[in-house]
């Protein structure tokens, strides 16, 4: 039975004629009734009842035409997507990402990237706000936090654990704390949309309602505090992994590590086929990550 004997069935039970069928086939009338009769020799039934005026489905062309429906429907749907993969990735892709991340992260590639794909035209959008994807019309959005409930499509690009730290430099001068109450006698570096520090105690998450003696709204911001020697900030690994690899920084109070840190994600609008630009952009970036990513390590 050949994929497109099916697809004629259909055409004939949808129109009730044979000949109608075979032209929409481009078949003359007898090559259109030998291709239905060679359908009923492979499948060993007679799939329509015949009259001078007009054909019915047989029981047994009802049964193959629920299934052929459901089954052709599930081959067109993998054809489309294999048609996607082959596709060449082109066109316009928007991009949103923090600004750390995008800065850190993505643009340093981007080159490489564009020689790869060079019918993709790149607009990046780095900012610390929350955009609508899907209104504001973009394609991927990096996004380094738990990621609420939502229609979107995620994959995942690495775990970004956070982490308590501070400058050898600010240590010398003020001690290291080892636990949340000692915090206290810290300059601590807030960032106004985060209120509390969440630690994991012995028993139990803690939230330190830290008194900031710097507060500023956004991570470059903390960044820079930190590394100044200002204080003790939270940043993520993804933000400061060279700066903990080469002693710049240093992890503090590792026996009460920070709490719902979260992951890197590509979240992207919903869709039966992922377009291939999209597809195109993940995949480069998942390959320079490496897994696990290499800020991870």
């Amino acid at each position: 039975m050949k994929l497109e004997d099916l697809r004629f069935f259909e055409k004939v039970a949808a129109l009730g004629n044979v000949s109608a069928a075979g032209r929409a086939f481009g078949l003359s009338a007898s090559a259109a009734s030998s291709r239905l009769q060679g359908l009923e020799a492979s499948v060993g039934s007679q799939l329509f009842s015949r009259t001078t005026r007009r054909i019915s489905l047989t029981e047994a062309g009802e049964v193959l035409l629920a299934h052929s429906t459901n089954a052709l429907a599930e081959i067109d749907e993998a054809l489309e997507k294999l048609d996607e993969l082959t596709q060449t990735p082109t066109g316009r892709l928007k991009v949103s990402s923090n600004v750390f991340f995008g800065r850190r992260h993505i643009l340093p590639y981007m080159v490489e990237f564009r020689e790869q794909h060079p019918d993709i035209t790149l607009t990046m959008d780095f900012s610390d706000e929350i955009v609508d994807i899907v209104a504001d019309g973009y394609d991927v959005a990096i996004r380094v936090a738990p990621l609420p409930d939502s229609t979107l499509k995620a994959r995942r690009l690495g775990a970004n654990r956070r982490v308590l730290c501070a400058t050898p430099d600010y240590l010398e001068r003020r001690g290291v704390p080892k636990t949340p109450a000692d915090l206290s006698e810290h300059d601590c570096i807030g960032v106004s949309s985060f209120p509390y520090w969440y630690l994991q105690g012995p028993e139990g998450e803690v939230a330190y309602e830290f008194k900031a003696t710097i507060n500023g709204d956004n991570g470059d911001y903390s960044y820079d505090a930190v590394m100044s020697g200002l204080g003790i900030a939270i940043k993520s690994v993804a933000h400061v992994w060279e700066e903990l690899r080469d002693g710049r920084l240093i992890e503090l109070m590792t026996d009460y590590p920070v709490t719902r840190t979260g992951a890197v994600w590509a979240v992207y609008p919903p869709a039966k086929v992922t377009p291939p630009k999209v597809r195109a952009f993940i995949d480069f970036l998942l390959k320079k990550y490496g897994s696990p990513a290499y800020w991870e390590s």
